[in-house]
């Protein structure tokens, strides 16, 4: 089963609609349909972001095949991605209310 499969399997089980996660995603919604045909790749941002709206860990959102891949150096290298996606969320500009 390849991730975007995966995700598609994991947001019918949530209920969620395909647009819902695009909007979250800033994206449209066909283009958020091409990863789930797996049409596109993944940006590591976009992998946290689905897991987060969907309320899950990454581990939880991963095939256990690509979970379990990830060990040693690669591990650090998401991390480091979900911490930049972390302070851009925290210290983004607000938007004033008019």
């Amino acid at each position: 089963m390849h991730l975007g499969d995966y995700i598609r399997r994991k947001r019918e089980e949530l209920k969620i609609s395909q647009e819902a996660v695009a909007f979250q995603l800033n994206m449209s919604q066909a283009a958020y349909s091409k990863i789930e045909r797996n049409e596109t790749k993944l940006k590591v941002e976009q992998v946290y972001a689905i897991a987060d709206y969907f309320g899950l860990s990454v581990y939880e959102l991963l095939p256990p095949s690509l979970a379990s891949d990830i060990t040693g150096e690669n591990i650090f290298g998401l991390i480091w991605q979900y911490l930049k996606l972390l302070f851009r969320r925290i210290f983004s500009p607000s938007k004033k209310q008019t």
